[in-house]
């Protein structure tokens, strides 16, 4: 049995196997071509568990503005709601992959909320 989302170090598992996928998705990787350097991937990772550990755990740890990096992608690269659907699809799968329980639950509808409010925001919807 897959035990739940407990840590920091569970949301880089996550984040890890995530960004896995979104480097090899043919549909994806094209948004994420800066974080294939291993230094820049690494920080970029740190980045996303302080979300994450702040949006599950609520710790505090991430104070930047996490619309604006996707208002210039979208300006530069077009990001449709295909690609948000894409990316909901890849993040459930590396939790689902590698836990089960409440927060695992809890993280996946929090990225729903996150993706919708980034698309109409984006005005992709």
């Amino acid at each position: 049995m897959r035990p739940d989302i407990q840590s920091r170090e569970d949301l880089f598992v996550i984040v890890s196997d995530f960004y896995i996928d979104l480097l090899g998705s043919k549909e994806l990787s094209h948004f994420f071509v800066s974080f294939k350097d291993e230094i820049v991937l690494k920080h970029h990772l740190e980045t996303l568990v302080d979300f994450w550990d702040n949006t599950l755990f609520y710790s505090g740890t991430y104070k930047k503005n996490a619309i604006k990096p996707h208002i210039d992608i979208h300006a530069e690269k077009g990001i449709s709601s295909f690609h948000f659907d894409e990316w909901l699809s890849l993040f459930k799968k590396a939790v689902d992959s590698n836990f089960k329980g409440q927060n695992a639950d809890t993280i996946k509808s929090r990225a729903l909320s996150i993706a919708t409010v980034m698309k109409l925001k984006l005005k992709v919807i």
